[in-house]
């Protein structure tokens, strides 16, 4: 502690430049903590799926259709327990960027596949009977003011035979147990959405499939492409992880981005901390030598520059890391986590102290060295 003043000083000196160097430090480290979070939230995200799911879709593409007429010859395939189509789209609620997902599904067995998935019983039998009925997200809920029995009007790109919108009954309430934030689908009934709407009758986006053993996976997947191969409607199977990581990759590779982004960012800020750190203590050789007249050792003035930069390189990151925690969670429907991963934290502090390690070392030693006839001399 009895350094602390002094280093208060050092830091101080030259209050504009300190300013500007806080801002362009707690810049970098606030740029990290998004990056760096949100390839952890998406890397968390693969890590929560589920072994014992697996996604049939087109062997085209994701979007491309798959006949309902597939569900029965996959559900024939040895190993796997329930099957159940999944039609997704999605609409805006009553403004344009009200944005809502829906997935029409085949209530009987959706919500048996997906058993994180916490829904009261009468409310599963509601939907059930109810051929307009909607069960839909809490976060979903709140967000609108939506409540049970409320009927509401949903305009999507995917059209009806009569119009735009779909209109909805809400029949019950779901959370998902570990995270809840992304309760945000509206579930409705595939038959109504089948007979309803304009083009594509009798095709879904895909099928999801539970199976008994998550080790026979790519065995089952591979069972199940075969059915279908050389057919007008091949089929690509995956497991949750799998179909997660394509859905990563087709926005580019990540990791690649936010390391490269990153790499050099920090390279351009060690270089100006470092010429600030030697500048710095150019500008201070006679106080320096001061010290080292008064009884402080060549190690302890070494070490004293050193916790300056410690201070002021950890300080910024602090703060740049704190506004990084703010910022995330806006994206929190693309990460699919609502916060910013601890170990990105822990890994911008282990940063800030080695880039102050490496800025200060060749001013530290130059303060090592430093003698102070000489200093003082050219005072």
């Amino acid at each position: 502690m009895k350094f602390l003043p002094l280093v208060l000083a050092g830091m101080l000196r030259k209050r504009g430049r300190a300013l500007l160097m806080l801002l362009q430090m707690v810049s970098a480290f606030m740029l990290f903590g998004v990056l760096q979070g949100f390839n952890s939230g998406l890397k968390e995200v693969i890590a929560r799926t589920h072994a014992d799911r697996i996604y049939v879709a087109s062997a085209v593409s994701l979007g491309d259709p798959l006949p309902v007429s597939h569900e029965s010859r996959i559900e024939s395939v040895p190993g796997i327990t329930q099957v159940s189509a999944r039609q997704q789209f999605g609409g805006t609620y009553k403004l344009p960027n009200q944005f809502i997902p829906i997935a029409a599904i085949e209530a009987k067995t959706f919500f048996e596949i997906y058993d994180e998935i916490v829904v009261a019983k009468d409310q599963l039998e509601a939907l059930g009977r109810t051929r307009t009925g909607a069960i839909v997200g809490s976060e979903t809920m709140k967000k609108h003011g939506m409540k049970v029995g409320d009927h509401i009007s949903i305009n999507s790109p995917v059209q009806r035979a009569d119009g735009r919108a779909w209109e909805f009954d809400i029949v019950g309430s779901y959370t998902i147990e570990d995270q809840p934030e992304n309760s945000v689908l509206i579930v409705t009934n595939f038959d109504y959405v089948n007979e309803g709407r304009r083009t594509g009758r009798d095709t879904v986006l895909m099928f999801v499939a539970k199976i008994a053993n998550p080790a026979q996976a790519t065995e089952i997947g591979l069972k199940i492409d075969n059915l279908f191969a050389n057919s007008s409607n091949e089929t690509h199977t995956q497991n949750e992880s799998e179909l997660a990581q394509s859905q990563i990759q087709r926005v580019g590779d990540i990791d690649f981005v936010v390391h490269g982004v990153v790499a050099a960012v920090f390279f351009a800020l060690l270089l100006a901390t470092g010429a600030l750190m030697m500048q710095s203590v150019r500008e201070r050789v006679p106080e320096l030598a001061v010290l080292k007249t008064v009884g402080f050792t060549d190690e302890r003035v070494m070490v004293l520059i050193l916790l300056e930069s410690i201070v002021f390189c950890v300080l910024a990151a602090t703060i740049g890391l704190l506004l990084a925690k703010m910022i995330l969670p806006l994206a929190r429907q693309a990460v699919g986590v609502p916060n910013m991963p601890a170990v990105v934290f822990y890994m911008g502090i282990g940063f800030a102290v080695l880039l102050a390690l490496i800025s200060g070392a060749v001013p530290a030693w130059r303060g090592l060295k430093l003698k102070v006839v000489d200093a003082l001399a050219d005072a």
